[in-house]
């Protein structure tokens, strides 16, 4: 026969445990915290385009330098909102980021076509636990089935890194383009 003077503490441990797992469900509903680093380094292209680096801190620290075919020279810093943080984390997982070849380049044989004479895009990307560097020739590209465009390959890679331009707004101390 069941003792009733323990019905008490067994109730009590299964009361804590039951809050306990509904704790723990509910904090794994919660959506986990992205963090974000990143950098782009663009080259030259024999003076035909802008060369910078750009760095993006977890705490959406931004660090611009101007290095040739900029308006500015040298460096700069500012910072993103969170909001534009998690405009760049949406446009990195658009692309698939992780997905990509480490290199589009004409000698890693990622590159169907490629013209000379462009600049390369440096891309790294921290997300989380995920981490990834892609060599970006920007002279990469495809041929339309009738041969007469060449499109940008990979395009969502190029998407993905004038995107990031864009939600930085590097142009402000790249200037226009021309």
């Amino acid at each position: 026969m069941f003792n009733l003077k323990y019905l008490f503490p067994i109730l009590c441990i299964l009361s804590f445990c039951g809050d306990l797992l509904a704790q723990i469900e509910v904090e794994s509903l919660k959506p986990q915290k992205n963090e974000l680093s990143l950098t782009l380094k663009k080259s030259d292209a024999h003076g035909q385009s802008p060369v910078y680096n750009l760095s993006i801190q977890p705490n959406g620290r931004i660090f611009f330098e101007g290095i040739l075919m900029t308006k500015i020279k040298g460096n700069v810093e500012a910072n993103l909102s969170q909001a534009k943080i998690n405009q760049l984390i949406d446009e990195i997982v658009r692309a698939d980021f992780f997905s990509l070849k480490d290199s589009y380049t004409p000698e890693s044989k990622n590159c169907p076509w490629y013209m000379l004479d462009s600049p390369t895009i440096i891309l790294s990307v921290k997300l989380n636990e995920k981490e990834k560097t892609i060599v970006h020739y920007l002279g990469c590209g495809e041929q339309n089935a009738d041969e007469t465009v060449i499109k940008s390959f990979p395009k969502q890679l190029n998407d993905l890194e004038n995107k990031i331009d864009e939600i930085v707004e590097t142009k402000r101390w790249i200037g226009a383009r021309k």
